[in-house]
């Protein structure tokens, strides 16, 4: 359920090939950051942390500045807000995709709803799992980590 890349195609340049782009998904309702069931919370965090050990090799650890991408697919309808859908998945994802998440400068969370949103081109991460998932309606996150920073010059748009 999880892929780390960092081969070059015909639409990158050699400096693109050379970023890491880690990539997981993991299969399941996120807990929030505000949920009162720890051991619910540990066991998410254990999901999505060994997910990220499946996907990503010693040598991609990032040490330097980094940015993530978030999205929780769902269908129908979630009580979950974004921002308390990331804290446990970032902190999951310390030491194993980062050394500490501090070095994160940016997430980009979403939910999307897949009763009403079909989605084109899907990341490889997700191409072996997508169409089963939608038939069965099962709820999922996809995670990217990249070692690229965000242009800190510009707001995002």
């Amino acid at each position: 359920m999880a892929d780390a890349t960092r081969e070059p195609n015909e639409d990158t340049s050699q400096e693109e090939a050379d970023v890491v782009r880690l990539e997981l998904v993991v299969k399941g309702i996120p807990v929030s950051s505000q949920a009162k069931d720890r051991d619910k919370m540990d066991r998410w965090k254990r999901r999505v942390a060994q997910a990220a050990r499946d996907a990503i090799k010693e040598e991609d650890e990032l040490y330097g500045e980094c940015r993530g991408i978030l999205v929780y697919f769902y269908f129908g309808s979630t009580d979950l807000d974004v921002d308390n859908i990331i804290k446990p998945i970032s902190d999951a994802l310390k030491g194993i995709a980062y050394y500490d998440d501090t070095i994160v400068s940016e997430w980009i969370v979403r939910k999307t709803d897949l009763a009403k949103t079909e989605i084109v081109d899907p990341p490889a991460a997700l191409l072996g799992h997508l169409a089963e998932w939608v038939a069965a309606e099962q709820p999922f996150i996809y995670v990217c980590v990249v070692d690229e920073h965000p242009n800190h010059v510009e707001l995002p748009k």
